[in-house]
């Protein structure tokens, strides 16, 4: 059981990091423009060795308009509800080691598998919105362009916190097995 907590914890713990790296970078999108290299995030866009916050008034019409705001603020807020609720579960997911508890019916183990279920729901939810607008609306606007680091670091920790929940519900599992109360 100690086994699945602790891979569990290093899981997403890895994954809480990487989510907060990705969310905070400005490499989900490299591109062309006018013979220049440029890259964007979540939060700011840089171009000719110089960073501009996403509404600034140079990408108004070029990145961030009317069209593609929500999409940008949707992405935003599932990614920090991923990391809120991964960190939420790393809470738990210690306390799940302490073997005191206060409450009789309420298992740490089980609530540290599910909030980290939820954290993987919201990067999810993250990155296909980013995907799917990128795809069909940004990409077709630049020709030569390709999804970058940060992007990556997002699909997988995604991958991470779905693996600290697994590892959760099993030590929960594992544990229910143990007291004979659980289903068989």
């Amino acid at each position: 059981m100690y086994s699945f907590m602790g891979g569990g914890l290093f899981c997403a713990i890895v994954g809480n990091i990487l989510l907060v790296v990705s969310t905070a970078t400005d490499y989900w999108m490299q591109y062309r423009l006018s013979g220049n290299y440029a890259h964007q995030g979540l939060w700011r866009y840089c171009m000719s060795n110089k960073c501009y916050m996403q509404t600034d008034s140079i990408g108004k019409g070029l990145l961030y308009n009317s069209e593609n705001s929500a999409y940008w603020n949707a992405t935003r807020a599932f990614m920090i509800l991923s990391g809120m609720s991964c960190f939420a579960g790393i809470i738990a997911g210690i306390m799940s080691f302490a073997h005191f508890s206060s409450f009789e019916r309420f298992n740490r183990s089980f609530a540290a598998g599910i909030m980290f279920f939820v954290s993987t729901f919201f990067v999810l939810l993250a990155m296909a919105i980013y995907t799917g607008v990128t795809i069909n609306f940004l990409g077709r606007r630049f020709g030569d362009w390709r999804f970058s680091w940060s992007y990556i670091l997002g699909w997988v920790a995604m991958l991470m916190t779905f693996f600290a929940g697994i590892f959760y519900i099993c030590a929960y599992r594992m544990c229910e097995c143990r007291r004979g109360t659980g289903p068989r």
